[in-house]
């Protein structure tokens, strides 16, 4: 991928990045804490590219934010290794748009969607299980096996 591109890229996900840490930026104990650990409030966008920021707002996110910012590490780390923009089953190059819309992405729209099929199976599969579960009445799981 050209360079200008892959900047592009860069900066669509430091942003992405820094729409996610900003919420908890904006929390004053968060930024005392900031400060307890030598760091301080991003000003700059580049500066939200620092994984022990991330690591140290990781306690404070959800699960849902706390992967995304994973991936985005992760496409950031792909963009320094060259290996931005090609998908991970084929390595065909990803779709402009489709890189856009999910910058973090790792996969083609083609293998995207046999994933998605795949995990539409699955549940399927598990909805029918639990659908069709029926366990004795004095059906009971101990505390160690949950």
């Amino acid at each position: 991928m050209e360079k200008e591109k892959l900047e592009k890229f860069r900066r669509l996900l430091l942003e992405k990045k820094r729409q996610i840490l900003s919420r908890y930026l904006e929390q004053e104990e968060i930024v005392k804490k900031l400060t307890e650990e030598g760091l301080t409030v991003p000003e700059d966008i580049e500066d939200f590219a620092s994984k022990d920021l991330t690591e140290l707002l990781i306690g404070y996110m959800e699960l849902i934010e706390i992967e995304l910012l994973r991936e985005i590490d992760k496409a950031l780390d792909r963009i320094e290794e060259g290996t931005y923009g090609y998908c991970e089953v084929c390595g065909k190059p990803i779709e402009e748009k489709r890189l856009e819309a999910v910058p973090w992405t790792t996969l083609c729209k083609e293998h995207a969607e046999e994933m998605e099929r795949e995990r539409k199976i699955q549940e399927a599969l598990y909805l029918k299980y639990f659908e069709t579960f029926n366990p004795p009445k004095d059906f009971k799981l101990s505390d160690d096996a949950i």
